[in-house]
């Protein structure tokens, strides 16, 4: 591929600058266009990373907000499952539960 463009450069050299610019002064009121041009897509590139930054920051924040809010608490109680509360026996733990009668 690079030999394919150096052949193709070859074949079709770039125009030179003398015939398009003909003195120095036509060549900078060119350059200095060009610099503005330039600059004034890089200011716009600038403001639309930071657009788009900052809503990606926002909705961040607000994912985590959500899920500091709806991670408050991760123990549910009897009546949230729709259980009663079983007060007789409550440690799993006990090899020797009340028998119930």
């Amino acid at each position: 591929m690079y030999s394919e463009a150096m052949t193709y450069r070859q074949q079709f050299p770039p125009a030179p600058f003398y015939p398009r610019f003909s003195s120095p002064k036509a060549l900078t009121e060119y350059q200095r266009a060009d610099q503005i041009e330039y600059e004034a897509i890089m200011n716009h590139n600038e403001a639309v990373f930071y657009e788009q930054y900052e809503a990606h920051m926002r909705t961040q924040e607000e994912e985590r907000a959500a899920a500091a809010a709806n991670a408050s608490s991760s123990e549910f109680t009897f009546s949230e499952l729709g259980l009663e509360d079983p007060a007789a026996f409550n440690n799993f733990l006990n090899q020797d539960p009340p028998a119930d009668g």
